[in-house]
């Protein structure tokens, strides 16, 4: 017995006009995601702050592991890995130091 494609897949209406307002940003807030802004940025603050105290640590070993698998290969691994943990790191920080501040203006606004 075989099933037509057509009987499994369901009509949906052609999309209307999304107004600007409507479309999803890159920074948008997942709503169904289990964590909050916040805890996203905190997280992303503290692996990446791991992954630069690690690749600070190696630090001195890049000169034998680029004589024993090569020059270009062991630094241009090393890049990638900076690159990544401090775009990572500085991602969070950013995110935290944005909340911190928005925060400390809605307080500062409420007094009077």
């Amino acid at each position: 017995m075989t099933v037509n494609n057509a009987e499994r897949r369901s009509v949906q209406p052609e999309p209307a006009a999304v107004d600007r307002k409507d479309v999803a940003d890159v920074d948008d807030w997942d709503p169904d995601s289990e964590l909050s802004p916040l805890s996203k940025a905190v997280i992303a603050t503290a692996v990446g702050l791991g992954l630069l105290i690690a690749a600070f640590a190696v630090i001195g070993k890049l000169a034998g592991w680029a004589n024993d698998y090569g020059t270009i290969l062991v630094y241009l691994a090393f890049f990638l890995w900076m690159s990544i943990s401090g775009r990572l790191f500085f991602w969070g920080a950013d995110k935290l130091i944005a909340q911190f501040r928005t925060k400390k203006s809605d307080n500062r606004g409420a007094r009077r």
